[in-house]
């Protein structure tokens, strides 16, 4: 559903064949991750189609252009350099995936073309201190989830037996290390640890090992599917850990795809308001603007309003960038962005910072299927 309403909406943002504000991404559309990628490209579509229907930016549409790299880094690189150099963006949106994010801060492309990032879906130091004077996160990281977790099991349960679950690449490397690093500060070392293939999802070794040293807790750093599979697969063999997981993982998709009945209990750290907090402005224009691309049921996911608010975020420094924005202008809008409250939610990237938000908050998979804080 949310791939045909994805291909609807392109169309629709790029009938003006004479549009010039370019803005690309790249996030996969397929493979492991698929469900997250698309979820992030529509809510960014969501609002960039909101915009256009009221003119767009000084009389001039925005023309998304997503690419699908498959949670393939070599993908990403290759697709970041067609929207440089072919389809000439002005800037890039809501990229996925921590080696992604390694491997386009290293090649310097960002800073070679002078153009800017704004969001990407992930929270790893090694793409954060020191990163790119040109990628603008507006999540906080992995550490500061870890932290908040760690400190709910440790202080206020009495938890001391913590183990992680970790994919097996730059994103299970950053988050892993940020647990170990988290214990030691409590004199703990970890109860366990379980690592799956990135490309597979393959958790089943992870899940024997797991359910053999049986700690009191679990930290999932892995993304929805695998942790899906793992939680299934550690309960059939009789595991009672108390399951967390980090941002990473999409509470809607773990329900859908381990069942309630196993997705009930799993504690997941979130890095941005919930889509059902009404409470806040931004979560209610969210609301209202989403509402025609959902169908009846569906949740407004956070993967969807991490995209919503990227393109909230690069809008309006489009409009500070003034007529004709070029990739310099949108970069100066964008640095000189202090304190942006989007309605609830701020953003500041004053004084040369990068790092737009610390906001990091627990919730739990309730017995009815939604999350509580």
């Amino acid at each position: 559903m949310i791939k045909k309403i994805l291909l609807a909406l392109a169309a629709t943002i790029s009938v003006a064949v004479h549009a010039d504000i370019n803005i690309g991404e790249s996030v996969p559309t397929s493979g492991l991750a698929g469900d997250t990628g698309k979820a992030l490209a529509l809510g960014a579509s969501i609002y960039f189609s909101r915009i256009n229907a009221q003119g767009g930016i000084n009389g001039e549409p925005i023309n998304l252009i997503t690419r699908d790299d498959g949670y393939d880094a070599t993908r990403t690189l290759a697709n970041t350099r067609d929207l440089i150099d072919k389809e000439n963006a002005v800037a890039l949106i809501g990229y996925y995936g921590t080696t992604s994010l390694q491997e386009l801060i290293k090649s310097k492309m960002l800073d070679t073309a002078g153009i800017p990032l704004v969001g990407a879906y992930t929270g790893a130091d090694s793409v954060r201190t020191p990163g790119s004077a040109y990628f603008f996160q507006t999540r906080a990281g992995y550490t500061q989830e870890v932290e908040k977790i760690v400190a709910l099991l440790n202080e206020h349960l009495g938890v001391s037996r913590i183990a992680v679950l970790a994919q097996k690449d730059g994103f299970g490397e950053a988050g892993y290390a940020a647990v170990k690093n988290e214990l030691a500060k409590r004199k703990l070392t970890l109860a366990g640890e379980g690592w799956y293939d990135k490309t597979t999802g393959d958790t089943n070794a992870a899940a024997q090992a797991l359910a053999k040293a049986n700690p009191e807790a679990i930290i999932m750093v892995a993304i929805s599917k695998p942790a899906s599979t793992f939680a299934k697969q550690f309960k059939a063999l009789g595991g009672t850990s108390q399951l967390y997981g980090l941002s990473a993982i999409q509470f809607d998709n773990v329900t859908r795809q381990a069942g309630l009945g196993v997705a009930h209990g799993i504690g997941l750290s979130q890095v941005f308001p919930a889509p059902t907090n009404a409470q806040l402005k931004l979560v209610r224009e969210f609301q209202t603007d989403a509402e025609p691309f959902l169908k009846s049921g569906d949740y407004p996911s956070y993967a969807l309003l991490e995209g919503y608010i990227s393109a909230r975020l690069l809008t309006e420094a489009l409009k500070r960038a003034g007529k004709n924005p070029t990739r310099a202008s949108v970069y100066e809008a964008l640095s000189n962005m202090h304190h942006y409250d989007l309605g609830g939610f701020v953003v500041d990237f004053s004084d040369k910072k990068r790092l737009g938000s610390n906001f990091v908050e627990l919730t739990m998979i309730s017995a009815t299927g939604v999350l509580t804080r």
